[in-house]
Order: C-alpha cells, then sequence, then structure tokens
C-alpha cells in the first residue's frame, strides 16, 4: 500500500509544500489554552497522571479495552450474517501479536493510554510474511506531526528516538483520535480539563504543606520589646527547627524575655481543601465519562451490591462502547482491504455477563426455548461438550408449521382418520369416575 501511495503523490517522502501542520502540543492546540493553569501548576499529560483520578480514569479505561479480544469477521453478503474469521491475517495479528516485543494487552493498553493523554494513538504498519500489516510498531504522539498535503492526503513526520526525521504516508500508519478533533488530530480531556487539573494538583501541594507545618498555621508570637536582627534572626531558627513540622507538633514551646504565643486553630472553613479535592475527583469523572463508583468514589448512598449489574451494562454501552467504536473504526479504515466483507469487532461478552444466578437463568431460557443447544451454553460458560446435546430443544407449549392440522403432524386428529373422534366420543369421563 505505501508503493501504491508513492506513485500517487510527488516526493512524499521528501519536504513537499502542505497546508497545514498539527502536532498534539502545537501553539495552535495550547495557545489558547496555556502550558499552565491559573492554580499556578503546570499541566501536561505527564504531570496530570499525578492525580489519582487522572490515573484511574486512565487506568480503567485502558486495562478494561485492552482485556478485550478485537477479533475480525466476515460477512456473507447474501445473508448478511457476520461470523469469525480466524483464518484473516489481520485476526492473529489484532487479537494476540501486532509485533515481535509485545502482548497484544500491551499494545492496546499503550495505545488507549495515549489516546487518552494526548487524544492520538499511532501505530506504524510494517509488511510482512502477514501482507502489508505484518506489525504494527507504536509511535509516541509527542513525536508525531501530521501534514495535509496539497492533494488532500495526509503525511506523518516522525522525529524517531533516533533523532532522525521520517515521513509516513496515510496508508502507512494506524491512527486513533478523539472525537474532539478541531484539526488533523485529536485533543484529549487533558487540554481541555487543565484548569480542573491544575486546581487539584495546588489543593494536594496545598494539604502537604499544611501537614507538614504541623497540619495547623504557627500562631502569634509576640514579644514586649523591639528584637535586635541577630536576635531575631537566632529565635526564628530556633522556632522553625524546634516548633514545626510533624515530628514537632506536640512539643511545648519554651518562650524567654516575656514573649507570648497565641495559637491560630484552623477553623472549619480554612478545612474546606478536603471538600474541594472531593469535588475535583467528581469533575475529573464528568471530563473522562467515568461513573465516579467505578474509581471507588463512593459519596453518600453506595450503589455497589444490588445495583452492580445495572450499573456494569450502563459502563459498557455509555461509556466505553464510544472509545471501542473510536479504536474499530480507525481499524477499518487503516488496515482492513474489504471492509465490505470484513469488520474488526472487540468481544464485550464477558462485561455484559451478570452473576451465576443470571447467567443460570439467562442460559436454562435459551436452551429451553431452542435459541442455543445445550452444547453452545456449555461453550459460552466455557464447559466442554457432550455427546448427543448438539440438537436444539422444542418447546412443549410451541409447535411449526410441520405440525399443525390437516400438514400430516403426528400430533394432529388428522392423522388417525375418523376413528380418532369415534375414541374420543366413547371414552369414559375420566373426571367422573375418578370422583366415584
Amino acid at each position: 500500500m505505501g508503493l501504491f501511495s508513492a506513485m500517487l503523490a510527488a516526493n512524499p517522502r521528501e519536504e513537499a509544500p502542505f497546508v497545514e501542520t498539527w502536532s498534539p502540543n502545537s501553539d495552535e492546540i495550547l495557545g489558547a489554552i496555556g502550558p499552565e493553569s491559573r492554580a499556578g501548576r503546570r499541566v501536561t499529560p505527564d504531570i496530570a497522571m499525578q492525580f489519582s483520578a487522572v490515573y484511574a480514569c486512565v487506568n480503567l479505561l485502558a486495562k478494561t479495552i485492552a482485556s478485550l479480544p478485537l477479533r475480525m469477521y466476515r460477512t456473507d453478503r447474501a445473508t448478511g450474517k457476520s461470523f469469525e474469521a480466524p483464518e484473516h491475517p489481520l485476526n492473529d495479528l489484532l487479537e494476540f501479536g501486532p509485533n515481535r516485543w509485545q502482548t497484544a494487552w500491551d499494545f492496546w493498553a499503550m495505545l488507549v493510554m495515549h489516546l487518552l493523554l494526548r487524544g492520538n494513538a499511532y501505530a506504524e504498519i510494517i509488511a510482512g510474511p502477514r501482507g502489508f500489516a505484518d506489525r504494527l510498531e507504536p509511535i509516541h504522539p509527542d513525536r508525531v506531526a501530521v501534514e495535509r498535503l496539497d492533494d488532500g492526503s495526509l503525511r506523518y513526520r516522525i522525529n524517531d528516538y533516533k533523532g532522525r526525521t521520517r515521513f509516513l504516508l496515510q496508508d502507512e500508519i494506524l491512527h486513533i483520535r478523539t472525537s474532539i478533533a478541531p484539526g488533523l488530530v485529536g485533543i484529549s480531556p487533558i487540554a481541555y480539563a487543565r484548569e480542573t487539573i491544575g486546581l487539584a494538583l495546588a489543593t494536594e501541594e496545598h494539604g502537604a504543606r499544611l501537614f507538614s507545618n504541623g497540619a495547623r498555621p504557627s500562631g502569634v508570637v509576640t514579644v514586649p520589646k523591639t528584637m535586635s536582627d541577630p536576635a531575631f534572626e537566632r529565635f526564628k531558627k530556633e522556632w522553625t527547627g524546634l516548633y514545626s513540622g510533624l515530628q514537632n507538633s506536640s512539643k511545648t514551646p519554651i518562650l524567654e524575655d516575656g514573649a507570648k504565643f497565641e495559637a491560630i486553630s484552623l477553623t472549619a472553613e480554612d478545612a474546606q481543601f478536603l471538600a474541594t479535592r472531593q469535588h475535583q475527583i467528581a469533575e475529573m469523572c464528568r471530563w473522562y465519562d467515568v461513573p465516579p463508583v467505578m474509581l471507588h468514589h463512593m459519596t453518600g448512598t453506595s450503589v455497589w451490591g444490588t445495583g452492580v449489574e445495572a450499573l456494569m451494562l450502563a459502563f459498557v454501552r455509555n461509556n466505553l462502547n464510544p472509545w471501542l467504536a473510536c479504536i474499530t473504526q480507525a481499524v477499518r479504515r487503516d488496515l482492513i482491504l474489504a471492509p465490505q466483507i470484513y469488520s474488526a469487532r472487540f468481544d464485550i461478552e464477558s462485561l455484559q455477563r451478570g452473576d451465576s444466578k443470571a447467567q443460570a437463568e439467562f442460559f436454562s431460557r435459551l436452551v429451553l426455548n431452542g435459541i442455543l443447544t445445550r452444547n453452545e451454553a456449555r461453550d459460552a460458560l466455557g464447559y466442554n461438550p457432550l455427546a448427543g446435546l448438539d440438537e436444539p430443544l422444542t418447546p412443549t407449549n410451541t409447535t411449526t408449521s410441520d405440525n399443525l392440522p390437516g400438514n400430516g403432524g403426528g400430533g394432529s386428529s388428522a392423522a388417525h382418520g375418523d376413528d380418532a373422534g369415534d375414541v374420543h366420543a366413547d371414552a369414559p369421563d375420566t373426571s367422573e369416575e375418578i370422583a366415584a
């Protein structure tokens, strides 16, 4: 595919005129927001991970998505039904081994973290024995700038770890971007949540400094007369060394020359930074669209217990599915040569299952109604098949057109002729005999 694009573009790997260039940290994206928050804390994707809520959101989404198998499916054009296609060369690449040094879990966890923290995830498509996409080598987003050439195609300028500048064409790279994309690249929630994260980090630093000074203000020391500069410096040095810090918080100060100490108590309003920290966690959950309870942030009534199944289903449908669609559609665009026939899907069955009781009732209904065979149910639950369980059951209160009266069905009176009616007519009243 790279050769085909090279034939269409004029010197695509050399410096060529282009319309616009975007990179995750370019001034076009960060200029209006600024690299430093108003709280005075510089916020970058790596610094943001020091805030526990950011780490928890990113960690939850990355690990969950990485644990889901990504498989290839083939669509039968005649029936429109889809079937797994393990024979497709991309299936092994996506589900098991994208490259020589990463497992599929490593690869997708890395790309999802890049996507959530920087708004973009890149992987170079390298040809080999399995076809044009034999390996997928991840590229750090900070090393990539996207250019639109005069012909409308994209070109990726990469500064690799060896200090070289390389150019990759659009069909030589897998590019996953967030839905919020003002140009050729996506923007992560970190860029928009800069003030939220900056305030959270500043509040955390304030709490740390507060406790490092004994968890309360030092108070006021008054002296009856003016101190000389050497005496003042000596007093300040001794006071700081003897009575500041958590390790000295219980010591009783000994004053001289009539000096008096008046402590300043920490009021409830002064301690509101704790409530501020709680609020910042909830704010970060909104930025990443993750339920706070999924981060073990439980305020008020907990929803764990009877509501855990509904919570997980809502998390999968409302929060996780958009990210899965973002990835699979990028795979369809950049990796699948026949998207009308083949598609890639994440298997989310394990996330949608209920507890043991709910699973038993679910599969029992499917088996008893003939929707699944007993062996299909056993396979879904992880059990080995058994002989004689490959035929679907027929419910006793339902029938088919073959068994309707007049169609020769074994259960109709027509199958027995007129004698069937005589048998019923001459039959004794069973209920009266039992009563007698």
